[in-house]
């Protein structure tokens, strides 16, 4: 078997999906292919966007189609798959506290909304929501579709069982508000002062991730479900904006000419504690197969009983011991960074589906150190002293394995100083120019960057939002 294993571990990703592939081509299909519905998309134009000979850059060219007048821009990979794989969602909800009665806002998005100010004690009935996710799918576009349909209604669907402890919370907070009834809300929820508000939307959005995920195992047996997807969601709610990510997408705000990071790169690499950690609880995952153990190369049988360089699953530094026979198994986790791979197969660590992800032509299942559980980044709008061009950009790694979080803040920069405040297109401008940036343009046989390096061959999607709303 190992020799069997060895022998598989560098075959191309598309093989490891052959057999779930080969399944899933029997089910029906529960949501046709398409494109985010805010692009409004015919048939012709559908069509356009699939050419990736051409790689045309897609946008959201109505103003007022997404909320806060945000922008967004796409384009299909190189032909690295045969569809566009990326797909984004954004939405806007106002959920009324009194009669917990929740509303999606209308095609046109007002350009600024009313936030409940609980610091200055001003208390509003209506909860106000805004929404925008991206999911980035392997392997096929399935997950990331069924998660830009699905996601969003199991968020404010937590959101909207929790509505008497939102009130509740927001009431205790207000000094205006009665003794007795934080005391009445005390025997009914507990001691709310132990609990935050961010805590009670982390909550929403962490039950929200596991729930899609749960999903979508469950839907698989019925309909075709190819592959997975990173994700990652922004909450814009109490003023406060929520960044869940589960995946190699990344959120970056720029303020002030800063760029501060809401989210991190969850490749095998930098999961490696939580993932070596399951290995060594549940070495029956390793199938005698795989090892906890790190090495600076591979370890042949011409190696045994000589010193090697090693790193154990709870270690941060390098040591040496004397190989010996299980040394000869494959590391869990191969590489650094971006290059980083599970069982030398997939480089992502977190995000939705995968249930049937096994090693090429083994029953060796990767699913169990994969998960959907998202890490949550809260910034407070309040308190960050924004402007006009002080902007939310959320892309995919087609996006960032390309430009360097500095390029993005020099781009949207420039971008925005061209245009005045009040034109709607300005932050669809920046997602236009950033989405062309890594894309480059096709020279030769290649697609290139202005710098003459390679440009991105991925998908490419990226939404721009203003802060300042």
């Amino acid at each position: 078997m190992l020799r069997r294993l060895k022998s598989h571990l560098d075959t191309a990703v598309d093989k490891v999906w052959s057999t779930e592939v080969k399944d899933e081509s029997e089910k029906p299909i529960r949501y046709e292919y398409s494109r985010p519905e805010f692009l409004r998309l015919n048939a012709e134009k559908l069509k356009v966007s699939q050419d990736f000979m051409t790689r045309p850059i897609v946008t959201s060219n109505e103003p007022m189609v997404l909320p806060f007048n945000a922008g967004y821009a796409e384009c299909i990979n190189g032909g690295k798959s045969n569809m566009n794989e990326d797909q984004a969602t954004a939405k806007q909800y106002f959920l009324d506290l009194d009669t917990h009665e929740l509303t999606e806002s209308s095609e046109d998005f007002p350009t600024t909304i009313q936030m409940t100010d609980v610091a200055a004690g001003r208390i509003s009935n209506k909860l106000t929501l805004t929404y925008f996710g991206m999911f980035d799918g392997h392997a096929g576009p399935d997950a990331a579709l069924w998660s830009s349909k699905l996601l969003h209604k199991h968020i404010v669907d937590r959101l909207k069982s929790k509505t008497e402890v939102l009130k509740a919370k927001i009431l205790s907070m207000d000094p205006e508000n009665h003794k007795e009834k934080n005391s009445h809300d005390s025997e009914k929820f507990g001691p709310l002062d132990v609990v935050s508000l961010d805590s009670l939307i982390v909550g929403a959005l962490e039950e929200s991730f596991i729930a899609m995920d749960d999903q979508i195992k469950r839907e698989k047996t019925t309909y075709s479900i190819r592959g997975g997807c990173a994700v990652i969601v922004a909450i814009f709610i109490f003023g406060k904006l929520f960044v869940a990510n589960a995946g190699d997408c990344r959120a970056v705000v720029y303020n002030k000419g800063r760029a501060v990071r809401l989210s991190r790169d969850m490749t095998p690499y930098s999961e490696r504690n939580r993932i070596l950690a399951l290995g060594m609880a549940k070495p029956d995952l390793l199938h005698e197969e795989f090892t906890c153990y790190e090495y600076l190369k591979r370890i042949t049988r011409s190696d045994i009983g000589k010193p090697i360089l090693y790193r154990g699953p709870t270690m941060a530094g390098w040591g040496y011991k004397i190989a010996d026979q299980d040394d000869l198994k494959v590391p869990l986790i191969t590489c650094t960074g971006n290059k980083s791979r599970l069982m030398q197969t997939i480089g992502v660590a977190r995000g939705f589906g995968d249930h049937d992800l096994r090693l090429y032509d083994s029953n060796i299942y990767m699913k169990p150190f994969l998960s959907a559980v998202p890490e949550v980044c809260v910034y407070d709008l309040k308190t960050a002293d924004l402007d006009d061009n002080d902007v939310l950009v959320i892309g995919s790694d087609g996006l960032w394995d390309l430009l360097k979080v500095e390029e993005v803040r020099k781009s949207v920069s420039d971008v925005l100083h061209l245009y005045n405040v009040n034109n709607q297109k300005r932050y669809l401008s920046v997602a236009e120019e950033l989405v062309t940036l890594a894309r480059g343009t096709f020279s030769g046989n290649n697609w290139k960057k202005k710098n003459g390096e390679p440009g991105s061959f991925d998908d490419i999607t990226v939404f721009v939002t203003p802060l300042k709303h």
